[in-house]
């Protein structure tokens, strides 16, 4: 099987754009199972009966982490690269960029004030960001797919 990227590029004419996947969601659920008990907890006295107290603001847990996963996004087109976060974006235009720089998992847009991480891309989606910048980055050759090593016979 191909190593898949843990974002989703979705191609829209020629703009690209990386998220997180729709599964994602799921953590809220386990979220909101998991902060329910003590959200709704009733009390030493009686803690069997669920209660709105102090502790519901709880709740604000998943509802923030539900923001984090709509809004993490980078967009690339033949303009720039816009970077999507929790608290507002930015837009990098392509003449402001320096280069791409990879470290580790993470890749960063680097421009002459530092640098800017991109969200939801990693190094394997640079042949992606190359052919949505049109001329303004050199086109890389496509990463072979890397398959699981097959089981040794004993």
């Amino acid at each position: 099987m191909p190593e898949t990227s843990p974002a989703v590029p979705i191609q829209t004419g020629d703009a690209v754009s990386f998220r997180l996947p729709k599964p994602t969601y799921l953590v809220i659920a386990f979220l909101v199972v998991g902060v329910t008990p003590l959200a709704l907890y009733g009390g030493p006295d009686n803690p069997l009966n669920a209660t709105i107290s102090a502790w519901t603001l709880i709740y604000l847990i998943p509802i923030l982490a539900t923001f984090f996963i709509a809004r993490s996004a980078t967009l690339v087109d033949a303009h720039g690269i816009t970077v999507s976060a929790l608290f507002g974006s930015r837009t990098l235009r392509w003449d402001e960029l320096r280069g791409l720089s990879v470290t580790g998992r993470n890749v960063y847009a680097v421009t002459s004030d530092g640098s800017v991480r991109l969200p939801c891309v990693r190094h394997t989606d640079l042949t992606a960001i190359a052919a949505a910048s049109g001329t303004r980055l050199p086109e890389l050759p496509a990463q072979p797919p890397k398959y699981a090593p097959k089981p040794r016979r004993r």
